[in-house]
């Protein structure tokens, strides 16, 4: 059982089944993404009626702590509506810049994705087979092979920053407690 799944037993318990059931929906740790999704939108708003962190662990302390939470809780079980109409539009409006890019073509943009995917993945292979065969072969790094593992992660991680347009830093960074919440 996750933790997704006991603080939406915990939330319906409390008076608020459907929010519970939003909840209920998410698929945690590394396979699954909360932020953005339907269950990250209810457990969001229940954080913020519930004055906590969005982390299931918060949201649990602060049901166990307050004994307003009851009232709280239905409150935003009531809002149920207006979580889902929020969802909705922006899963519609990622859904619609998606179907435009699709519906531009191949563009120079997409040719310079693909191109520069070659040359991070290209290199992690070159770093791979140099750290396996390089002594075999006579190949040798001119930098040792961990700095150079170091500086190629600086370089993929840059690239992935600005493959995913930032959305991924700008949902997970706040969930590790660093930079402001939305």
């Amino acid at each position: 059982m996750s933790a997704f799944d006991d603080i939406a037993r915990k939330i319906a318990a409390a008076g608020a089944p459907v929010i519970g059931g939003f909840i209920g929906t998410a698929i945690g740790g590394p396979a699954g993404a909360i932020a953005g999704s339907l269950a990250g939108k209810a457990l969001e708003a229940v954080a913020e009626s519930l004055g906590t962190d969005a982390t299931p662990e918060a949201v649990g302390m602060a049901i166990d702590r307050d004994p307003g939470a009851a009232a709280k809780l239905a409150a935003t079980e009531a809002r149920a509506g207006e979580i889902v109409k929020l969802w909705q539009a922006e899963a519609q409006r990622a859904s619609d810049a998606q179907a435009a890019e699709i519906a531009r073509g191949f563009t120079a943009w997409q040719a310079m994705r693909i191109a520069i995917q070659v040359i991070v993945w290209g290199g992690w292979s070159v770093i791979g087979l140099t750290g396996i065969f390089g002594g075999n072969w006579g190949v040798r790094p001119l930098v040792p092979l961990t700095e150079l593992i170091g500086a190629w992660g600086t370089v993929t991680t840059v690239w992935l920053i600005v493959f995913h347009g930032g959305h991924t830093v700008k949902e997970v960074l706040p969930a590790l407690k660093f930079g402001k919440a939305r």
